[in-house]
């Protein structure tokens, strides 16, 4: 990308490859902490999920316990 950018120029119209290295440039990253941020969704799903069915179980046997 030799060509110089100059994107507060209203008439300046980047070509193909300078759009690409822009976006490369400005989604650097973004892959990866989706990734991160996934994860860490998935592992407190599978967390709340093991304790509402701890607590589902628990009231299941409350409940079934003859007086």
């Amino acid at each position: 990308m030799g060509d110089a950018i100059n994107l507060a120029d209203p008439d300046f119209e980047p070509n193909d490859e300078q759009l690409i290295g822009l976006s490369k440039r400005a989604f650097a990253g973004v892959a990866a902490k989706h990734d991160a941020v996934l994860a860490r969704l998935r592992e407190e799903i599978a967390v709340m999920s093991a304790q509402v069915m701890r607590d589902f179980e628990a009231r299941q046997a409350a409940g079934s316990k003859v007086p």
